[in-house]
């Protein structure tokens, strides 16, 4: 019995020991767990190991990691590499023999943006696929595990901590969709897009780990500029009303036509067009050809065009016959790359039985449907939920381009919150390999933009997250105690959507959603989030979350918003803010507001 116990004693001795061998301070027992100490009174044991072979978003992530935990607790941590010498417990960044002894795994593929953060006794490991999935995990454990939050580009919230203890950390996730593109102007920063596990947009070129980007989109024209071929070969565009046009008109609107897609000089021309654009720019994961943006279509009614759409029963039918060739010639070059093509408006019905290659994406375009609700709810959008399983069925890779703003008016208010998780789920039931929300990209100042994008992030890489959740960590992250009326005000006018009300992207002042009383119960909200702001900078961003208001009221009763202030203050807020995109149409339409208050006696 003496034995037995002396042995106990001496086991429990060597534990301690070894905790304050490893750790410069030491590790206690929580039941039959032990706790250990990442950092205390703004001392830490541990270090950051990186090997030398780490990519170059991994040695961002661990600079990252070293920066952020200097901020919470006031401890600098070496980043070294397993070869330095050094007694003490350790941040493991990226896969390496460590990690394999301990999972038995064998190292990700380098595009794998899945990741694993865990503790082994003191240490900790952080890995997943070296382009981004280490990188993800880093962001990850500093946002779970102490509480970082990269609002906005210019915002971020970190929490300061005295010291951190744990018993334990075990965590995966996996991205819900692979190509996200939160297309709002906040996000396109390259930094904020790393740190919110964002990949897809257009514009994040110097993101760590590059990014699965799509270059271009209505590419008809960009890549057979009419200006190059139409004076020696009008044959090369369509057909209408038995003349070859580049443009068409409908007595009010001058648009762009298309192509003679049944052409082969039209087809060997893009093909090797698109081909020199993969060479001059590799870094893309998708190239388009696709057509030109218009509301009045113009596909080519020449009778070899109008045979494919005949039997197909779609215009769709020859989009695709014509990119399935490109993509053919494509993918013997370049077998990693994909040609995309649009399913948009005249091209969204889906063809009878041709289907698209293997290394081709469609992008299939939401901008008919109702977003006061959900796509599988609203009987508005019955037509495109159909669609959308038919070219789930027929394309291997369906990449959707959805809507979340109100391109006519920006700044105005767009409730359509309660869509955004149901939506993007139902896309994700579809195979849809990427989503693209498209909302104010040109600028700052659209309505809800800073929290727009944060959900949008959030949803985009787990379309499961808790909604509401989300949403107030953000309004009282951003917000502070102002946060409690913005958020009243965000549920105000939510609350106004009925199963009787349909908005799409183009939402007016004069819409019975809206009404004089509900401007000024808004206001009333705001100016109560106004006086308990924490600070001039907080107060900022309530008066920047005020802009809808003052917008709608400006428009809605222009002679009231004159004499009262509304519409001076609501100058001073833009100017401030830097704020020149109230439409997607830009300064026309920002000067056309203000002309027709500023001559409102």
């Amino acid at each position: 019995m003496k034995k037995t116990l002396l042995l106990l004693i001496i086991l429990v001795t060597l534990i301690k020991v070894s905790g304050e061998n490893s750790q410069g301070k030491n590790s206690f027992s929580v039941g039959e767990r032990l706790e250990y100490t990442l950092f205390s009174d703004q001392k830490s044991g541990y270090r950051i190991t990186i090997s030398a072979q780490a990519s170059e978003s991994e040695q961002w992530a661990a600079k990252e990691l070293q920066h952020w935990l200097k901020k919470i607790g006031g401890v600098e941590l070496p980043v070294l590499n397993p070869d330095q010498l050094y007694e003490g417990p350790q941040i493991v960044i990226g896969y390496n023999d460590l990690v394999k002894e301990k999972t038995g795994v064998n190292a990700p593929a380098d595009s794998d943006e899945s990741f694993r953060y865990f503790n082994s006794g003191p240490d900790i490991l952080i890995y997943g696929g070296k382009n981004r999935g280490t990188m993800y995990g880093v962001m990850a454990f500093l946002e779970n595990e102490l509480g970082c939050r990269w609002y906005t580009p210019a915002v971020s919230v970190i929490p300061e901590r005295k010291e951190l203890n744990f018993k334990g950390f075990d965590r995966s996730e996996k991205p819900g969709i692979r190509v996200r593109n939160d297309f709002y102007f906040e996000a396109f920063d390259p930094v904020w897009a790393a740190r919110n596990r964002m990949n897809g947009n257009m514009g994040f070129r110097q993101q760590p780990g590059g990014v699965e980007s799509y270059w271009g989109v209505h590419t008809f024209y960009t890549l057979m500029p009419p200006k190059e071929f139409y004076d020696k070969h009008p044959e090369y565009y369509s057909l209408i009303d038995g003349k070859r046009v580049i443009e068409h008109t409908d007595g009010k609107h001058v648009e762009p036509a298309q192509l003679c897609l049944s052409n082969p000089d039209v087809l060997k021309i893009m093909t090797e067009r698109i081909k020199n654009r993969m060479r001059e720019s590799p870094e893309n994961m998708i190239y388009d050809v696709s057509q030109n943006d218009t509301y009045n279509p113009c596909p080519c009614q020449c009778e070899k065009c109008q045979a494919i759409v005949k039997k197909e029963g779609s215009e769709s039918g020859l989009i695709i016959w014509f990119v399935n060739q490109v993509a053919e010639s494509v993918g013997k070059e370049f077998p990693d790359k994909f040609i995309g093509t649009l399913a948009y408006m005249y091209s969204r019905t889906p063809p009878k039985e041709i289907r698209p290659r293997n290394n081709v994406v469609v992008r299939l375009c939401s901008i008919e449907c109702c977003f006061a609700h959900d796509i599988k709810s609203c009987t508005q959008n019955q037509t495109f939920l159909a669609d959308l399983k038919k070219w789930s069925a027929l394309a291997p890779h369906l990449y959707i381009w959805d809507y979340v703003v109100n391109f006519s008016h920006y700044i105005m208010p767009f409730p359509n919150f309660n869509v955004l998780q149901s939506n993007i789920q139902t896309f994700r039931e579809n195979n849809a390999i990427g989503i693209m929300e498209q909302a104010a990209y040109q600028g700052r100042g659209g309505e809800f933009s800073e929290l727009r994008a944060y959900l949008i992030s959030r949803l985009l890489w787990n379309p499961d997250c808790d909604v509401e959740n989300v949403i107030n960590d953000f309004m009282y992250g951003y917000y502070g105690r102002a946060g409690k009326y913005i958020r009243q005000y965000f549920d105000l006018l939510h609350n106004r959507i009925t199963p009787k009300t349909h908005f799409r992207s183009g939402l007016s002042p004069k819409d019975s959603i809206f009404s004089d009383d509900f401007v000024n119960e808004s206001i009333r909200l705001f100016d109560e989030a106004g006086k308990v702001a924490d600070n001039d900078e907080i107060l900022g961003r309530v008066e920047m979350a005020s802009l809808p208001i003052l917008y709608l009221k400006c428009k809605r009763t222009r002679v009231l918003a004159k004499r009262d202030g509304t519409y001076a203050k609501f100058c001073s807020i833009v100017k401030r803010e830097g704020v020149t995109f109230y439409s997607e149409n830009g300064e026309p339409h920002r000067i056309k507001f203000h002309e027709s208050l500023e001559k409102t006696e």
